[in-house]
């Protein structure tokens, strides 16, 4: 009888179990690993902190695990509270096998992984539940019961092994994809991180970081974003009931909903049903720009005793109110529906509760220089999102087309703006610095950037002017004072002024005063135009 010699295949690589580490770091503590010749598995049951491996830097969270090579230093620091974390140090031996032969070798190369840094470990329970019992059982002096702990540690790695080999890192990204979209069409339905994360089987740390990497948006902030944009839509489109509405976009709680609704619009859903209406008639004082540029007319103007009123937006038909004089409660007289106050005007509080006596009041919460986002918050919530984007859209084109033209016509030339006043001259960023530097890309005179460092409006002495060497200059007359008519005026005939080298070379420009000193899409497009005017050369 003949016999065929044969050998039964083998893996190609035996892993062994050195140690086992269950460590705390306190915040604001720190390990630190020189280089080894073996491999680490962390495994972060709790805490947040930072992971330096080599000079790739990763953030550590709870369910988060981390593969470092041979050779690979490690740097880890606790953020909050404590840091807790396994840490599985092992070797790897490869296996050569032929007919007649059988031998081992330890691994000299340290890339000999398709993986390293963050790995993915999903369901963690599944993982943890490995690694405690590698841990209590570390110790054990029986032979039988370190061979079970032998086997548990090889079946942590190939649980490890088949969530990393199996998926690249495209792979990955491409798993999150699918998510997303299901989110979009199914958003109504309910659904929590962790089940998007299995369903997608991607860790739920690694998941929630594509996730905000492709949307913008943590996983929840994103769904309940899809469904307030419905909703705004059936507000708008018809005339279901609150609770029908908040029920059919997904929220089982209409006083959820509601709470929801005006964090992320404004104003209450049935307030933002109202506004849709084509005869609302709308006070915002100093947020009149924004409404005409949505195509809306306020029922009363914004006025200033000392500097007039918007007259570059043409509403010499429309009332004023001026806000030095008059009292609030005086637009009560205008009969209004709505009110828009902008966060950041004095004494906002009592504002904000002598309004609410009048009619439904809102308050909007961005930076005064951030037109933009005021615009979308205005948009929302009157119901015009739509025609914000068109309006931005065709700002930034009127933007580009105009940078174009000043990046050839006074390229490397500075530039600075100042407002002159009977009783000061100021040199001013807040409301012409994101229009002339950020979106036409004009160099600011370093005076410019000095002086904003301590203020939006720095006023200058005379000494300071002398040194303003600017190739260009553009002012305006600020009129509120007590000087006497045309006082600000003066200021140009003194010899500091005479002696500006933008002054003597003729390229000095004065502007209109409330388009300058105003924000919104109407004055900032102004703006532009003026400096076209006398640049565009």
């Amino acid at each position: 009888m003949s016999q065929v010699a044969s050998l039964i295949s083998s893996p190609s690589a035996l892993f062994i179990l050195i140690d086992v580490q269950y460590c705390t770091l306190p915040t604001g503590h720190h390990q630190k690993d020189n280089e080894t010749s073996n491999y680490r598995l962390l495994v972060v049951t709790d805490g947040k902190g930072k992971l330096k491996i080599e000079e790739e830097h990763f953030h550590m969270d709870r369910e988060s695990c981390f593969l470092i090579g041979p050779e690979q230093s490690l740097f880890i620091q606790a953020v909050e509270p404590s840091l807790c974390f396994y840490q599985l140090t092992f070797n790897k031996l490869s296996i050569q096998a032929t007919a007649s032969l059988l031998t081992q070798k330890k691994e000299e190369r340290s890339d000999s992984f398709p993986f390293l840094g963050a790995v993915t470990c999903s369901p963690f329970s599944k993982c943890l539940d490995l690694v405690e019992a590698i841990y209590c059982h570390r110790n054990d002096a029986d032979d039988m019961e370190r061979f079970y702990n032998h086997v548990r540690f090889e079946e942590l790695l190939r649980f490890v092994f088949q969530q990393n080999t199996s998926h690249s890192h495209l792979d990955i990204r491409r798993a999150v994809e699918r998510s997303v979209e299901h989110v979009r069409k199914y958003y109504y339905e309910p659904m929590t991180v962790d089940q998007l994360a299995a369903d997608a089987n991607v860790a739920r740390y690694k998941y929630t970081r594509i996730f905000k990497e492709m949307t913008g948006h943590i996983p929840l902030d994103f769904v309940n974003k899809l469904r307030i944009d419905r909703a705004k839509q059936l507000l708008s489109r018809t005339d279901d009931r609150i609770h029908e509405i908040a029920e059919q976009v997904g929220f089982n709680n209409e006083f959820y909903f509601n709470r929801r609704f005006k964090q992320m619009v404004g104003v209450a859903p049935g307030q933002y049903r109202d506004n849709q209406r084509s005869d609302l008639r709308i006070v915002s004082l100093f947020l009149e720009d924004y409404l005409l540029a949505l195509g809306v007319t306020p029922i009363v103007q914004w006025s200033h005793g000392g500097w007039g009123k918007l007259d570059y937006l043409g509403l010499q038909h429309i009332p004023t109110h001026d806000v030095l004089t008059e009292d609030i409660h005086q637009l009560s007289h205008y009969n209004p529906d709505f009110i828009m106050v902008r966060q950041g005007v004095q004494g906002l509080a009592g504002i904000y509760n002598q309004c609410r006596q009048i009619a439904r009041t809102s308050v909007i919460h961005h930076p005064v220089d951030d037109w933009r986002s005021t615009l979308r918050t205005v948009a929302d919530m009157l119901g015009r999102t739509n025609m914000a984007e068109q309006v931005i859209m065709q700002y930034e084109n009127k933007v580009a087309k105009a940078k174009e033209v000043l990046s050839r016509s006074v390229k490397g030339q500075t530039f600075a703006f100042l407002r002159v006043s009977a009783n000061y001259i100021s040199i001013d960023y807040l409301y012409t610095g994101p229009v002339l530097y950020r979106d036409l890309g004009m160099k600011p005179h370093p005076l410019v950037n000095q002086l904003r460092g301590v203020s939006e409006r720095r006023c200058l002495s005379w000494e300071d002017l002398s040194e303003l060497d600017a190739d260009h200059l553009f002012y305006t007359f600020d009129k509120w004072h007590d000087e006497g008519e045309d006082a600000e005026k003066k200021q140009l005939y003194h010899p500091t002024w005479q002696s500006i080298p933008a002054v003597q070379k003729n390229r000095v420009y004065e502007v209109d005063f409330m388009t300058w000193m105003s924000h919104g899409v109407i004055a900032n497009s102004r703006k532009i135009d003026d400096v076209m005017r006398v640049l565009a050369y």
